[in-house]
């Protein structure tokens, strides 16, 4: 069996920087392997322990991307690669599909079990393994929180969303995107670490995946950022003389007449 997650690097949601184009500028800022993704390690690693499979993670980025494929080696993950070409920059949720479908097709197309988090903490858009999977044409299930058995030909999941509980088979291959997974992630040991510092990661570009330069990164993505700003919550405060009568019969009725607007 051959399992291949796609992780991903995001920001420190303290220390966001951003390019002219408003988008993350991802080669000077603090980074972190995305939360989402580290559940659907977790499930692969699982399913590697119980039926002795291959897993392989994958990330897509600029070159210290390669410190989320170092935590993926060091939790017991046997290969990595690094999606890295500055002309992915930029790329939305349609573009990167591509790209990461493109891996699929050009270099692990023997993938029996293709994972994604289900979601990034950047984005937030649940997008990216559902438009894999159709430019793979391959069955997918999204909101997996435990993957119950797996045989030959088939995945049987349970899925969890805000209104209801369900239960899948799904024809393999097929893609999985993994939320609050029933099992908490493992902690990397020491000879995850010394491993991981050892490994040669190799790296792909556009041109080694067959992909026309017009089909990522800005100019392959129909959707931009237009703005980005802070949201910034302002409080309005009022003092209230305390030697006044009935202070707090005021004050209650203050909160009706703002309730009642």
């Amino acid at each position: 069996m051959n399992i291949t997650v796609f992780i991903k690097q995001v920001p420190d949601t303290d220390d966001v920087k951003w390019t002219a184009n408003n988008n993350i500028d991802r080669t000077n800022m603090e980074s972190i392997l995305n939360p989402p993704d580290t559940e659907a390690l977790e499930a692969a690693l699982n399913l590697k322990d119980k039926y002795g499979a291959t897993v392989t993670a994958v990330t897509m980025g600029p070159k210290n991307a390669v410190n989320v494929l170092k935590e993926a080696i060091a939790r017991g993950v046997d290969n990595a690669y690094l999606l890295c070409d500055s002309k992915f920059a930029g790329s939305d949720t349609n573009a990167t599909s591509k790209v990461l479908a493109s891996m699929i097709q050009e270099k692990l197309s023997d993938s029996d079990i293709i994972l994604f988090g289900q979601t990034a903490i950047d984005g937030e858009t649940g997008q990216t393994g559902i438009s894999a999977a159709v430019r793979l044409n391959l069955p997918y299930i999204t909101h997996v929180n435990e993957i119950i058995e797996v045989d030959e030909t088939s995945l049987t999941a349970n899925c969890e969303t805000e209104t209801e509980k369900i239960t899948y088979k799904i024809t393999l291959p097929a893609v999985l995107c993994i939320n609050n997974y029933v099992i908490k992630p493992r902690i990397p040991r020491i000879g995850g670490y010394i491993r991981a510092k050892e490994y040669i990661y190799n790296s792909y570009n556009l041109y080694d995946l067959n992909i026309n330069e017009n089909e990522t990164g800005v100019k392959g993505s129909p959707t931009y950022v237009s703005k980005v700003f802070k949201n910034e919550e302002k409080r309005n405060c009022k003092f209230i003389n305390t030697n006044e009568e009935n202070v707090f019969a005021q004050i209650k009725q203050e909160i009706i007449n703002s309730t009642e607007k």
